[in-house]
Formats: structure tokens, C-alpha cells, sequence
């Protein structure tokens, strides 16, 4: 842009030239227009560099400037190759001359004009080299056909030269700007470092005294200039008064090593006293020469790291201890369990680890709410570490679990009246928010090294007598006993034979309609899986379903089901959903919306026709990702429906955390609302509240006529159970709705 006056002008005063050296030729009618048109088209570029003159001064060009000025570039070679062709055929020998020395000048001086736009500048050269040079290979003088192709080659090498320089041109650009930017981060790093407080330069001589001695030292230390000139460095660091432990005096003794051997150092980490406060520094020096190469003494950096060693003692306590308790965490407690094993080992000794498990924590969960329930996981962790001795280990392994670690177990006798004193302790009732109550455990206990040498093995068996105490009843514990692993096998083998099955295709789905009452319609159908195993037969959900979440394999089952569902129901009528139930850890986890979108997108089934059921055990560890991934899912259309309502006492509380579609009655009082007026006030209450929230009813269990017409008359709207549809294959889907429509339709 800086050279379009220049070139614009030089572009009028050669037209102007032609035009003079033509006049007389007899060729006006083409020069005219012509010189007329290189005017217009120079006049509009100097008034686009007069434009941008005027304005602010940009650091950047835009796409739409680079197109224009090619465009422009074109158009004004366009006009130059024109000269050529139309005059060189009828000029003499001198004006063949002018004609291509201006040619080959303006091929020239539009290269280097343009070098630093390489599409404008090849656009010009090459438009004006093919008009230049096409008129001399028109000619039978051998002479001027071989100047015409010397124009070609020209031609050629004005372009690479653009190209070179254009390169050229933007390397040094940026470069520039490299340049530049390393020297703000420069200049950033050296203000930061003189106004940052904690850093701070030091330099003492051959004896270890103090030289030049900073107001920010001075500041560090909480003492006066005076008081430091001339003083011994090392003197201030290792305080008399600080009473350090032996870990903090090696780095004491390591930091004078150093300076006594004249060793640089770097980041060693020295404790320090300042004004009765423990303070963490970070030291790096070297050592220092005069003009003979003598030792002079030492330059450094002293840097107070205090928050950085006080986030890191945090960070480590974190790493090993529960963040709501205060005990250790599963992590902590397994590295101890492994450890006391191995002096077990040295010493021919024995130790103990004991799971517990909270009996009712869940019901204080949904009657109080979740910050009651982590008030109870606090005081359980207090009571359980009163409980013990000082060489007990108590951790929170997670949920409302806890472990215990005895290094000194004693006889069988005196652990029994050890875990009943402390189940007696955690039975005594405590206040909750205004509320008493009190809560039970279960305790399973493993002994080593009779139940195990090595830490899976006792652990593992801990919990297995933890599921025989659970058994028992509330507020008992067991002893490891070789017996109750079978029923761990048994569930080893589900767990096993389950990986089979989803790998294999044994499972399969069966699907059980949703009924409109008063109508008799199909308003969608629940998805229910199956798993007939071919040696053990019909396996029922409710023991392989808590294996597969134990296990993990709860996540790629549920999306298998998913999946399968949403292809079943894509091939039904368009107005019939369908149900799929969600396991809690499905909705943990962060692929939830992800993998529903999966399953709608390849099946093809709208948003609308699905709808997933969640239970309350959804919320016993519910957090806020939990919650904003269901309410994140319902805003793409999926409907939500909470199964099994009316079995908790919060579930009140839920209606208010989620938008749910649906309620479904659990089928227990469905089945006692016959007989008992306070099961039929039950489901008339949940009817009633569903109706003002508008929300639809299902409700489970429906056997028989009696319960159609008890659920009718209390408004309910929709019924699931054998009276009304018995599950079914996929198959037999589309041939049950056939003969509902026959049914329904009129007679005759």
C-alpha cells in the first residue's frame, strides 16, 4: 500500500506515453477507452490507499483485502496485455521497441510492487507476460519469436522471485514478532520477580557474613537492617530457639555442607523461625570468585515456599486421609494392611482387619437429608477412633463403610468383647439436626495370618464375613469362616459366567407393557432383561444385577440394553415408548448423556418415545453431576421416571431435585391396597400429588380385576403387571398390540 502512489501514477504516465506514441496511427478509437479505463482503475487504487491512510493502522490483512487486490492486479494486467496485442501487429520498429521495454519495465516493476502479495503479483506478471510475449511468437522474424520466449522465461523468474520474497517477506514477520514477544515474557518475568515479596537476592563472603544486606531480607527475617550487617547467614537460619525434629535439622546440616564445601545448590528446602512462626525457605546459590579465581563468597535466592510446603502437606494428608471424616482413606488403609502383614510375616505375630457397615444410615439419609447423613459419617469415624487404640488404624473405605486395622488383636475372646463394646458405642443415640436418633453397624472380622498372608486375600475375606454378619441381622459381627466363601464363589462364578453372557449374546429382553386403564391402550413397554444360562437356567436379576455393579460391568451392560431397546422399539407402532431402567452407576458416570444419544441417533427411535427409570438409591449418593447430567438428558426429550415410589421417606424431596414424567407405585401397595385402608390412602395420596404436579402414575404389581378397578377409582392412570401383559420377547411384540386391536375393535 505504501508504493500505490508511486505505481499508480507510473501506470497513468506510461498510458499517457502510449497513447502520444500512437495518437497518429489511426488507432483512437481503441486508445481512447483504453487509457481512459488504466486512469479509472489507478484513480480507484490511489482512493483505496488514500482510505486506508486515513484510518487506523492495522497489524493484519484480511482475506476479502488479498482477493480485492488480486482482482485489482488482474484487471490492471489485463489492461497492459492489451497494448501488445492489439498495437504491436501495426507498429513500426521503434514503437515495437517502446512497446516491449514498457512491457517487460511493467512486468518488472508489478513484481516488485507486488512482491509482498505473491497471488496479486503472479495474477499481474503472468496476465501480462502471456499478452507481452504472444504477439512476438505471432511473428515469423525467428528474432523477435525467440524475445517472445525470453519474455516467457521473464516471466517465470519474476515469479519465483515474488514467491522468494513473499517467503522471505513473512519469515522475517515472524520473526518480528517471536522477537517481540520473548521480550515482554522477558521483561514480565524480571518485574515479577523484583515485586514479587517472597523471592529475595542474598550474597555473603568467604567468612559466611552477610553483604549488601535488602530491606525485603530484612522483611523475611522480622529484623532490622542494623541487626543483620555483618552478621553470619547461617546463624539467623538455624534459630536457636526453634525446636526442630530430626528431619528438620538434616536439611540444616545439609544447607552448611554445602556452603562448607563450596557446593552450588539449588531449591534445597531449609525450616526457619520468623517471629515465632515455622516458615519453609528455598535456597539456591553458587559460589562466587574474585579477578584470581579465589573463592569470595556466595550469590543466591532465598524464595519462602511456606504456602507451597503447607498445600503440599495438605495435598498429602488428601491423598491419604477422607476429606469428610478426617480418617484414613481405602487407599491409606490397604498400604497399612500390606505393611502390618509384613511384620506379621517378620514376627511370627498376627493382626486383624474388621469391615463395618452402617445398618441404617440410608434411612437417615432420606428422612434428615444428605448433610445429616454426613454428620453421622462424622460421628461414627469420632466414636470408632475413641474406640481404639493408639495403634489401631479406623479409614473410611467408602460410602457408609468403614475399616478397621488391629496390629494387637489378642485372643478370639478378647476381640469378640473389643467389637461388641465398640458396636455398643455406635448404637448410643445422637442428635441430627434436631432429631435423635441412633445407628447400628455390622462387622466382619479376617485374622492373619489364619485368613489370609497377603492384603486382597484378608480384605477380601472381611467382607465376606461382613455379608454373613449383614445376614445375621442388624448389629452383629462375624468371624471369618472358611464356609462362607462359597457363597463368594457362587458369585465369582455369576460374575464370570455374566462376562460370557454379554460377550456370547446370552442375554436377552424381554418387554412388558404399560397399559392405559381406562382405555385398555398400550402406553409403552418396559424394557426387562433376561438371563437364561444354560446350565444354571433362569438366573433372576436380582442376583446378577448387584453382581454386574459390583464388578463394573453394570456401564456396558446398561448401554447393551439401551441400545437394544431403542432397535426393538424404533420398529413399533409410532405412538408406543419405551421404559429402560438406569443402574446408579450408569448415571455416576460422565457418558450417560452421551450414550443415550448413541442409542436414539443409530436406532433412529425419536427422543420423545423414550423414557428412563431411575430408583432413589440414585440419590443415596447423589452429587451435582449426578444431577445436572438426568437434567441435562431431559432437556433433549427424554422423559424421566422414578421406579418404586413411596418405599423411601425423601422421596418428596426428589420430586423437587429432578423434572420428573412419571411415578411408579411400587407394587407392595398395590397388592395390600385390597385389604389395607392405609396402603389405598397411600396410593390416593401419590395419585393426588402426581395429578398436581402433572405428572403420569404407573402402577406396579397389577394381578388381578380387583386391582384395576381400586387403581381406577383413586385416578390412576396407567397399570404394569401379568393381569394386564405377562413380559415377551421382542417378538411377539407387534402380535400382542394386533390382538389388543382386534379385542378393541367394535363388533360386527
Amino acid at each position: 500500500m505504501q508504493l500505490t502512489p508511486l505505481t499508480m501514477l507510473a501506470n497513468i504516465l506510461n498510458a499517457l506515453l502510449v497513447a502520444d506514441s500512437f495518437w497518429n496511427a489511426g488507432l483512437r478509437g481503441f486508445l481512447v477507452p483504453w487509457t481512459a479505463c488504466v486512469m479509472v482503475v489507478a484513480l480507484f487504487g490511489a482512493r483505496v490507499w488514500f482510505v486506508m491512510r486515513t484510518r487506523r493502522r492495522r497489524h493484519t490483512a484480511s482475506l476479502r483485502a488479498l482477493r480485492r487486490a488480486a482482482i485489482h492486479a488482474s484487471i490492471l494486467g489485463t489492461l497492459w496485455a492489451l497494448v501488445p496485442v492489439v498495437l504491436f501487429p501495426i507498429a513500426n520498429s521503434q514503437q515495437q521497441l517502446m512497446i516491449t521495454a514498457i512491457s517487460a519495465g511493467m512486468i518488472c516493476a508489478g513484481g516488485f510492487a507486488l512482491a509482498t502479495i505473491p497471488a496479486a503479483a503472479a495474477a499481474y506478471v503472468l496476465i501480462l507476460s502471456a499478452g507481452s510475449a504472444y504477439p512476438l511468437l505471432s511473428t515469423s522474424d525467428p528474432v523477435l519469436a525467440n524475445v517472445g520466449w525470453l519474455l516467457y522465461i521473464y516471466a517465470i523468474i519474476v515469479v519465483a522471485s515474488v514467491i522468494a520474497t513473499a517467503r522471505t517477506f513473512g519469515a522475517r514477520l515472524m520473526a518480528e514478532s517471536r522477537a517481540e514477544h520473548q521480550t515482554q515474557v522477558i521483561g514480565l518475568l524480571l518485574r515479577d520477580f523484583e515485586e514479587n515479596a517472597s523471592d529475595v537476592l542474598w550474597e555473603i563472603d568467604r567468612q559466611g557474613s552477610l553483604l549488601h544486606v535488602s530491606p525485603r531480607l530484612a522483611q523475611m527475617l522480622d529484623k532490622s537492617l542494623d541487626d543483620l550487617a555483618g552478621t553470619i547467614f547461617v546463624d539467623h537460619l538455624r534459630n536457636p530457639a526453634a525446636d526442630w525434629g530430626e528431619a528438620e535439622r538434616d536439611c540444616l546440616r545439609e544447607l552448611e555442607s554445602r556452603i562448607g564445601g563450596n557446593e552450588p545448590f539449588r531449591d534445597l528446602t531449609i525450616p526457619i523461625l520468623v517471629a515465632a512462626e515455622r516458615r519453609w525457605w528455598s535456597l539456591s546459590a553458587k559460589p562466587l570468585t574474585d579477578p584470581d579465581g579465589q573463592f569470595s563468597g556466595w550469590r543466591g535466592v532465598a524464595t519462602d515456599v511456606t504456602h507451597a510446603r503447607r498445600a503440599h502437606e495438605r495435598i498429602t494428608h488428601l491423598a491419604h486421609h477422607d476429606t469428610l471424616t478426617g480418617v484414613a482413606n481405602r487407599h491409606q488403609f490397604h498400604t497399612l494392611v500390606r505393611s502390618a502383614l509384613l511384620a506379621v510375616a517378620d514376627n511370627a505375630s498376627s493382626c486383624a482387619v474388621a469391615c463395618i457397615d452402617l445398618d441404617n444410615f440410608k434411612d437417615v439419609n432420606d428422612s434428615l437429608g444428605h448433610q445429616a447423613g454426613d454428620s453421622l459419617l462424622q460421628i461414627v469415624a469420632q466414636r470408632l477412633s475413641a474406640g481404639t487404640r493408639r495403634n489401631d488404624l479406623v479409614a473410611r473405605l467408602g460410602g457408609d463403610e468403614f475399616g478397621l486395622l488391629l496390629r494387637e488383636p489378642g485372643n478370639n475372646s478378647e476381640l469378640e468383647g473389643f467389637v461388641a463394646r465398640l458396636l455398643e458405642q455406635l448404637q448410643r443415640p445422637c442428635e441430627l439436626y434436631g432429631s435423635r436418633t441412633s445407628v447400628g453397624a455390622s462387622v466382619g472380622i479376617a485374622l492373619a495370618p489364619r485368613d489370609g498372608t497377603d492384603a486382597t486375600t484378608l480384605l477380601r475375606n472381611a467382607d465376606i464375613a461382613l455379608y454373613a454378619a449383614k445376614a445375621k441381622g442388624r448389629g452383629s459381627f462375624c468371624f471369618f469362616d472358611p464356609a462362607m466363601a462359597l457363597g463368594s464363589q457362587r458369585r465369582q462364578m455369576l460374575e464370570r459366567e455374566l462376562q460370557r453372557a454379554m460377550d456370547e449374546g446370552g442375554l436377552s429382553l424381554f418387554y412388558q407393557p404399560q397399559i392405559v386403564l381406562a382405555t385398555g391402550a398400550v402406553w409403552r413397554f418396559e424394557a426387562l432383561l433376561r438371563w437364561k444360562h444354560p446350565l444354571h437356567g433362569n438366573i433372576p436379576p436380582a442376583e446378577f444385577i448387584p453382581i454386574a455393579e459390583s464388578s463394573g460391568l453394570i456401564v456396558r451392560l446398561g448401554e447393551w440394553v439401551m441400545q437394544k431397546a431403542c432397535q426393538d422399539a424404533a420398529g413399533w407402532p409410532d405412538s408406543i415408548g419405551i421404559a429402560v431402567n438406569l443402574s446408579p452407576a450408569q448415571i455416576v458416570g460422565r457418558d450417560l448423556c452421551r450414550m443415550v444419544d448413541a442409542a436414539l441417533t443409530e436406532s433412529g427411535l425419536p427422543t420423545s418415545r423414550l423414557e428412563v427409570e431411575i430408583t432413589e438409591s440414585v440419590f443415596l449418593n447423589e452429587t451435582g453431576e449426578t444431577l445436572g447430567q438426568l437434567h441435562s438428558l431431559h432437556r433433549t426429550g427424554v422423559k424421566l421416571a422414578l421406579d418404586d415410589f413411596g418405599t423411601g421417606y425423601a422421596s418428596l424431596a426428589y420430586l423437587r431435585r429432578l423434572p420428573f414424567d412419571t411415578l411408579k407405585i411400587d407394587r407392595s401397595f398395590v397388592h395390600e391396597m385390597l385389604e389395607s385402608t392405609e396402603a389405598r390412602a397411600i396410593v390416593r395420596s401419590v395419585v393426588d400429588l402426581a395429578a398436581t404436579l402433572k405428572i403420569a402414575t404407573v402402577a406396579e404389581g397389577v394381578e388381578t380385576r380387583k386391582h384395576i378397578d381400586a387403581l381406577t377409582a383413586e385416578g390412576c392412570t396407567l397399570g404394569q403387571g401379568n393381569h394386564l401383559g405377562e413380559p415377551m420377547p421382542a417378538a411377539n411384540v407387534l402380535g400382542f398390540l394386533e390382538r389388543l386391536a382386534h379385542a378393541a375393535a367394535p363388533a360386527g
